[in-house]
């Protein structure tokens, strides 16, 4: 087991890490997001609709290859578990949320050209998975530049081979196999290097580490599933109810407004090792005082939104989705609250992975499934496309009030 070394950290060092972090990671995402709009124009209306179709799949099976561990990772200031079990942990649970996944697909018999593009489709997308538990040692030493320049590296040599392979070719297949090969080129000649010199490992971690590490995030493997399942659910009961067009429109107003959630997560994902040491050190007071900046961070964050919403939010939607959207801009204020509010949550269950309030988490993100779950039918054919966020509103403030009960009642 290694020991817990005591790391001094400048403000200089935090800054670059946030600006890297947070820059790198809305690059990547940025590039994401850039493919689902573009691949009509290049390919079509069907290779379009594959697009999203993987998209879907890989972002159900992709959580096993997590199983949430990666706060649990940077958080674990008494190094309890070693490099080599988390990338082997990492390693084995990859292989599994690839062999379930292809079973999946095999089980639902798409077409040839489908299928394989699906299973290639997947192989790229774990390689975030992959990489995510290489930035968690980056991130331990206080290194996220590394995976912020990681993230722009993948972000746009993907980008630019998926525009590129796209246009010549129009064919998904050929299109994934470049871009999986550009995303593994930058994880094994940038990343692997790099982490390993800051913490060595291998793929050797022993069994009964791998079941126990296992056994230990698996609370919290549920409590991510719960959280994550709060979006979609009212979003599935609209477009059973209002079918998909409605949908469609609630959708596009909620794509800048989710730029909101990102991009308050990716700046307090930044200090999780901060507060980890924090709580170590059992320093109370420091550990308050980084939660109410980080706080009032998020809520400037909101009202900055809310601001621009209210002065160029319709222009900017309009420009964006064409003159069908005006209708439906009034959307986007209490879309963002409620992205806002999100955010705080997971801002929260972060701080409870800390100090490792399993209960806490499960209890919290269960009762805000339930609430989803319960509140969709009645609130969305009472209100419409109002309903959702009001769903997405209610379901937040129910865990955001049981994970602060927790959080207030931790024993320093």
């Amino acid at each position: 087991m290694e020991q817990k070394q005591s790391v001094t950290v400048s403000p200089e060092a935090i800054r670059k890490n946030m600006i890297w972090n947070v820059s790198g990671s809305i690059g990547f995402i940025g590039a994401q997001w850039m493919m689902t709009i573009l691949i009509v124009r290049l390919a079509g209306y069907t290779e379009a609709g594959y697009l999203s179709l993987g998209l879907s799949l890989t972002n159900i099976f992709t959580n096993i290859a997590y199983f949430c561990i990666r706060n649990f990772q940077v958080s674990d200031t008494r190094s309890q578990y070693d490099a080599d079990t988390y990338v082997t942990h990492r390693a084995v649970f990859t292989v599994a949320a690839f062999a379930l996944y292809t079973l999946f697909v095999l089980c639902n018999g798409y077409p040839l050209y489908v299928m394989v593009f699906l299973l290639l489709f997947m192989i790229y997308r774990l390689s975030e998975a992959v990489v995510d538990v290489f930035h968690g040692i980056d991130q331990k030493a206080w290194r996220l530049d590394v995976a912020g320049q990681s993230f722009l590296m993948r972000g746009v040599l993907t980008l630019a081979a998926f525009i590129i392979m796209e246009k010549l070719t129009g064919n998904l297949i050929v299109t994934t196999l470049v871009m999986l090969a550009m995303a593994y080129g930058v994880i094994f000649f940038f990343d692997i290097p790099r982490a390993s010199t800051l913490s060595p490992f291998s793929l050797r971690g022993e069994r009964h580490s791998l079941i126990a590490l296992t056994r230990e995030c698996f609370p919290l493997f549920l409590y991510a599933i719960c959280l994550n399942a709060v979006v979609p659910i009212p979003r599935y009961m609209l477009e059973k109810i209002a079918g998909s067009e409605v949908l469609g429109f609630y959708s596009s107003v909620a794509i800048p407004a989710s730029v909101i959630q990102l991009l308050a997560s990716y700046i307090f994902t930044t200090f999780t090792a901060l507060f980890s040491d924090y709580l170590f050190q059992k320093d109370r007071a420091r550990f308050m005082a980084l939660f109410g900046r980080l706080t009032m961070a998020i809520v400037l964050i909101i009202l900055l939104a809310l601001g621009g919403s209210l002065l160029l939010g319709e222009w900017a939607l309009v420009l964006l989705f064409t003159e069908s959207i005006r209708p439906y801009a009034y959307l986007l204020a209490p879309t963002i609250v409620c992205c806002g509010l999100i955010a705080m949550v997971w801002f929260m269950g972060t701080l409870l992975t800390i100090m490792r309030d399993r209960k806490g988490l499960l209890a919290g993100a269960v009762a805000g499934t339930l609430t989803a779950a319960a509140a969709s039918w009645p609130c969305i054919v009472t209100w419409g496309m109002d309903g959702v966020n009001i769903v997405l509103f209610l379901s937040s403030a129910v865990t955001l009030a049981i994970f602060g009960v927790r959080f207030v009642r931790y024993r320093w």
